[in-house]
């Protein structure tokens, strides 16, 4: 919906246009231009968004932009105050149809990432797992018993490491150097290297 040619050279209100609509603190001539568009930038909005609750956000936001427009002296001529309201619709209108786009696209990429990852994994990858989970159990039990019972008390058991310190009587730094040790230890069974 664009301006007609009588809206264009007009400067009154249309009769059945809700004023109780203009914000509050705005002196006459805005609230005439709340009356005067409102409803029309509001249907104009709708056709094109094809939603009523965001048809009523764009016809706020161009409102309150061509306000400021106005208050910042950036509108010059006054007769194409219309094509300048209905200008600034069509840009919002565009701003949120781009959003939704690249939120739903957002939302497409997020549902297939959890798809992918919710599928059963292949046999090979199943074999190789089993197969690391065996020479993990096989350097654990090769480990010094105060360095296994570390491990496990760390990540089999997730003990928290103050109450892992406290059970072995020792600080937290000690702790902290005896876990790196031992984590160091495990790889070289394993044929890693632990910076």
């Amino acid at each position: 919906m664009s301006p007609s040619a009588g809206d264009r050279y007009s400067t009154g209100a249309t009769p059945n246009a809700p004023a109780e609509q203009a914000p509050a603190g705005i002196d006459l001539a805005e609230s005439v231009l709340v009356a005067r568009f409102w409803e029309r930038i509001r249907l104009f909005a709708t056709r094109r968004l094809r939603d009523v609750a965001s048809a009523e956000d764009v016809a706020q936001e161009t409102i309150r932009r061509v306000i400021e427009a106005l208050r910042a002296g950036r509108v010059q001529d006054l007769d194409a105050l219309p094509g300048f309201v209905f200008q600034t619709a069509r840009h919002i209108c565009l701003q949120r149809m781009r959003s939704s786009g690249r939120e739903n696209r957002a939302m497409e990429r997020m549902a297939a990432d959890s798809s992918e990852a919710s599928e059963a994994p292949d046999v090979l990858t199943a074999l190789v797992s089993a197969e690391r989970c065996a020479a993990v159990r096989a350097a654990l039990a090769s480990l010094d018993p105060p360095d296994r019972e570390l491990l496990e008390l760390l990540y089999y058991e997730a003990v928290d490491s103050a109450d892992v310190a406290a059970r072995l009587g020792i600080s937290a730094g000690a702790l902290r150097v005896r876990k790196h040790r031992a984590v160091r230890r495990l790889s070289e069974l394993l044929g890693e290297s632990v910076p």
